[in-house]
């Protein structure tokens, strides 16, 4: 499962609108916020976005992580590893973004949302995010 994250991640990048070709610029100031709470930590993260259709859980790893430290012009986020770009110069993903939560292993709505988000995942190839004791 480790090598077809990258692989998704790399098709999601080749995929994503002209705006991402844009030249290098500074990060949104309004997404600020959003952008401090997914690039810290490590592991995997969930991102819940509350948009017309309710509420929408999304997760992403290490490899998005990374690849938003390096270039502040989109997010990457995946459902049952479907990738979906988030481009900040498109309005309706940085309003999106503006109202989305991040949350990382170890915080109180972590294994809730892991549990959500498999219950609604039928890839066999999506394992919990929860580390179990040992």
């Amino acid at each position: 499962m480790r090598t077809l994250a990258p692989a998704a991640l790399a098709a999601a990048l080749l995929a994503a609108p002209s705006a991402w070709a844009a030249e290098p610029q500074a990060p949104d100031p309004d997404l600020a916020k959003f952008r401090q709470a997914y690039t810290s930590g490590s592991g995997i993260a969930y991102v819940v976005i509350h948009d017309g259709k309710g509420k929408r859980i999304y997760r992403y790893g290490d490899v998005s992580r990374d690849t938003a430290k390096k270039d502040v012009r989109g997010y990457v986020l995946f459902t049952c590893l479907s990738p979906h770009v988030f481009v900040v110069q498109n309005p309706t993903d940085k309003a999106a973004l503006l109202n989305a939560m991040v949350v990382h292993a170890g915080e109180p709505s972590f294994e809730e949302l892991d549990a959500r988000y498999l219950a609604d995942c039928k890839n066999p190839l999506v394992k919990t995010a929860v580390k179990k004791d040992k």
